[in-house]
């Protein structure tokens, strides 16, 4: 799924679609938009994604707890079990049952529906290829909250079309639902493009916390070299290392306690946030940065 903002980035698909986009961004979450999951059909999809994280993985059974739960309108076990039907793994291969699930979802109002939709189209894969509707697909998913929309739509906004309030507002969006992957983009953004060294640390600390290793690996780097005017702290970059190390074992787990239990000290030059007092302090709150 990822491949599609590479994509659409290399082709220039804003531009060559003629396409013209907003200039503000409303932030949605997917669970105030999604419809909600059947109880019993929540049930036989756990039971699915355990199973497909045995080795070697019985498919075969995988794909018959997502049936269950797709009959039960269940839109996650229906983009697992499209997925399924794309690789072949415990069901016949089958494109156009990938598609018809996707369809459903689109069709249940579902915002990872669009998104799913925008990823085939973009390829043409099953559908006829057309980058307009792709990206029609992803900034509707986007408008209607889907997280992993949020984060290809910022880091369009920002990289390509340097649009850096617009995309930051996407990013955003998907961070405050608990995003990884959009709390380390958050990160990159601010160490590449807004130079915020203590709020780029913030977002990499985050994006650890919710399980994604390349925020961890980003502050044992900076610790261990002393970049970014942070003095250099062997225990700080160990303390990190050891947490990387643990997320790359168990990809599954999450440390909400991170920031407590791992604090990290301010910029020499920049303290907390650079656009602030250097005696500010963060508090904690969800608006301190």
């Amino acid at each position: 799924m990822k491949t599609i903002i590479k994509a659409l980035l290399a082709a220039g698909l804003l531009s060559a679609t003629g396409l013209v986009v907003a200039d503000e961004f409303k932030c949605v979450h997917e669970q105030d938009t999604a419809p909600p999951l059947n109880q019993h059909a929540e049930q036989w999809f756990q039971q699915g994604r355990s199973i497909s994280k045995e080795r070697p993985a019985n498919w075969a059974e995988v794909a018959r707890f997502y049936q269950q739960a797709v009959e039960k309108n269940h839109w996650k076990a229906m983009h697992n079990l499209a997925e399924l039907y794309l690789r072949g793994d415990g069901v016949v291969k089958d494109t156009n049952k990938a598609i018809d699930l996707y369809m459903e979802m689109v069709k249940l109002q579902v915002p990872l529906g669009y998104y799913d939709m925008g990823v085939m189209t973009q390829r043409g894969v099953g559908v006829v290829q057309s980058d307009k509707d792709a990206i029609l697909f992803l900034l509707k998913a986007g408008d209607m909250g889907s997280p992993i929309a949020q984060v290809r739509l910022g880091d369009m906004y920002i990289y390509n079309l340097k649009k850096y309030q617009l995309g930051v507002s996407y990013l955003r969006c998907a961070a405050l639902q608990d995003d990884a992957e959009a709390n380390y983009e958050l990160g990159n953004y601010y160490e590449l493009v807004d130079r915020n060294y203590p709020v780029a640390m913030h977002y990499y600390q985050r994006a650890a916390s919710l399980g994604e290793r390349k925020g961890a690996m980003e502050i044992k780097d900076t610790f261990r070299e002393g970049k970014f005017s942070y003095k250099k702290d062997e225990r700080l970059a160990k303390a990190y290392y050891e947490v990387s190390s643990q997320l790359s074992k168990n990809p599954e787990l999450r440390l909400p306690n991170l920031a407590k239990d791992i604090p990290l000290p301010p910029n020499l030059v920049q303290g907390y946030h650079a656009d602030k007092d250097i005696n500010w302090k963060p508090t904690g709150r969800d608006d301190d940065y």
